[in-house]
């Protein structure tokens, strides 16, 4: 079982007292069963991104990186990038903004056989969202060199951060975080992705595989379309299969000797369901999937702060008790 993000009052609920330190983290991850714990980088590729801390038994959002903060004060990032004057006065967050404090002293948290899973991203949904939806979409037509210069400025940051994780030994795979679907398909062409997105992806593959960890890959929506560039980028698993996106099962036929699948359960059924519908579609979800393997069960996006703890609790049960027998 696995899941990309589970919301801090999950795990506090779930572990029946304040996660307060690296310690606790880790203990929320082993004591529910999961086989690693897992980290996002701070100092991301967006400036704009936030990150929650306690301070004083109060959570405070503060953003990614030491610099970032500072440097965004210059520039408002709700107004994003138009054209190559923004583009300079942007306070793009650089190698030197990224730091692994949490990623290094996780390390002594891990017990035998526990491994730290890296998460990071985004690079399309970066893109444009340091433009917003609009400027990006004129910009596609009307600019298509400021495009590219923005995916090389995050491009080459995400190439970064993923050769520095992935030499790390207690590092046992790399989860990379980019939306590039919704619902009933993609955000962009295939061809954008290919021309701009997937070079940079190929190069985190290549990563992975000469340090022999494997590259998960998150994207919502139904991004069937480009599954065949996604494996030629190195991409051992996909998450989250959403069921109101994709169809599992058939992904898994055309795809499964190839791609594991993370994820499935539908997390509008554990926010609003019972525990039994959840224990039941949970159940279904082995019986359909989990022959041959090739999958790993899990919410279907994340598991937010409203998902009742006894459905929670009613999905990792039901795996536990029926995720060998297929």
């Amino acid at each position: 079982m696995a899941e990309l993000q589970v919301d801090p009052e999950i795990m506090e609920a779930k572990l029946g007292r304040p996660v307060e330190n690296l310690a606790d983290y880790v203990s929320f991850w082993k004591t529910t069963g999961y086989d690693y714990a897992l980290l996002f980088v701070r100092g991301q590729p967006l400036p704009d991104h936030f990150y929650q801390v306690k301070v004083g038994g109060t959570r405070k959002d503060l953003a990614f990186g030491p610099h970032s903060a500072a440097s965004c004060r210059s520039f408002d990032v709700r107004d994003g990038i138009k054209d190559e004057q923004s583009f300079e006065r942007y306070p793009w967050i650089g190698p030197e903004s990224v730091y692994y404090d949490e990623v290094d002293a996780i390390r002594e948290y891990l017990p035998d056989g526990m491994k730290l899973i890296v998460s990071q991203g985004p690079l399309f949904s970066g893109i444009w969202r340091v433009m917003g939806m609009e400027a990006f979409s004129i910009a596609l037509f009307e600019n298509p060199g400021l495009i590219e210069a923005i995916a090389e400025k995050l491009g080459e940051l995400c190439v970064n951060i993923a050769e520095s994780c992935v030499q790390r030994d207690w590092v046992g795979a790399y989860w990379l975080g980019d939306d590039v679907a919704y619902t009933t398909g993609l955000m962009a062409s295939p061809d954008f992705l290919r021309q701009y997105v997937f070079p940079y992806y190929k190069r985190i593959g290549q990563l992975c595989r000469r340090y022999d960890k494997p590259l998960i890959w998150h994207s919502d929506g139904d991004h069937s379309a480009v599954l065949e560039d996604i494996v030629d980028c190195g991409v051992r698993a996909v998450h989250p299969v959403e069921p109101s996106s994709v169809d599992a099962l058939e992904l898994k036929q055309q795809y499964g000797d190839r791609l594991a699948f993370i994820g499935g359960m539908d997390v509008d059924l554990m926010s609003r369901g019972t525990a039994e519908m959840v224990a039941k579609t949970t159940r279904r979800l082995l019986e359909r999937l989990a022959p041959g393997g090739g999958y790993v069960a899990g919410g279907g996006n994340s598991i937010p702060k409203y998902v009742p703890l006894e459905n929670y609790n009613a999905l990792l049960d039901t795996i536990r008790r029926f995720g060998t027998l297929y």
